[in-house]
């Protein structure tokens, strides 16, 4: 794993730290402690055409440019940005990547939400006080394969935290890797059209997966070993996904 230190950020974006090396093909360059705190985790398949797996918010964007641009890759380079789902802090930065010509890729059931500014279905009012920039998207189905140099990005349908949640098994460097954002250990909120019946459909998939590694959207910035043990750890404690001052548990693996 490999940190490119001093990256410069923004001021007032909560020191943003410095994109992580996960593989030799795949980055994490946005999250907390890399870009804004209140940016979930954002991917870079760096292997041919740059592709995006998440944007981060509006306010890590300028942190996250600087961190593509420091590891060689224009904003204008980005093929597309594949959304996980509609949340601020997942891909309300869309906005600003579109200005540069950069496709927004999201499942259709999350797309009128992003496209209106929805300040309730985006999470932007409640959860953060701000405000959604619009951004138009173009349609993600489900078993869309994306191909960039040797990677493929296959994509999950996985609703439940949001109604056009997804998932992204990306294989890459010769590992099968679930990119799982808010599917494990999201919260639950039937404002923001969580659904607790497909949610555990969408679990029970993902633990038929054949995987190597993971990733999820908050708290770790490193690709996690035993898949298949954290799925198995987030289906037991489902329950715990309408507490919402639920945290992901440490008990049982160290993050």
């Amino acid at each position: 794993m490999t940190v490119i230190a001093d990256v410069a950020g923004p001021a007032g974006a909560g020191s943003p730290g410095a994109p992580v090396q996960l593989s030799e093909h795949l980055w994490q360059v946005a999250g907390a402690g890399i870009t804004h705190p209140w940016d979930a985790a954002a991917y870079l398949v760096l292997d041919g055409d740059p592709i995006l797996v998440d944007c981060g918010s509006p306010l890590g964007s300028a942190a996250l440019e600087a961190h593509l641009e420091r590891i060689g890759v224009a904003p204008g380079d980005i093929t597309a940005v594949v959304g996980t789902h509609g949340h601020f802090d997942h891909v309300g930065g869309g906005a600003i990547l579109a200005t540069a010509g950069v496709p927004i890729l999201l499942h259709p059931d999350d797309r009128a939400a992003v496209a209106a500014g929805d300040p309730v279905r985006t999470c932007a009012g409640p959860l953060y006080g701000q405000a959604f920039p619009p951004v138009a998207t173009s349609a993600l189905a489900d078993g869309d394969r994306i191909t960039a140099g040797r990677v493929t990005l296959e994509v999950l349908h996985t609703p439940g935290h949001t109604p056009g949640s997804t998932c992204v098994v990306a294989t890459v460097d010769k590992q099968r890797v679930l990119l799982a954002a808010d599917t494990l250990f999201g919260g639950f909120s039937a404002a923001i059209g969580s659904d607790a019946a497909a949610w555990e459909v969408s679990l029970e998939r993902l633990a038929g997966l054949d995987l190597d590694a993971l990733s999820f959207g908050h708290g770790v910035s490193r690709l996690l070993d035993d898949p298949a043990g954290r799925i198995a750890e987030a289906r037991l404690r489902f329950a715990t996904y309408f507490d919402p001052w639920f945290k992901p548990p440490r008990h049982t693996f160290r993050y």
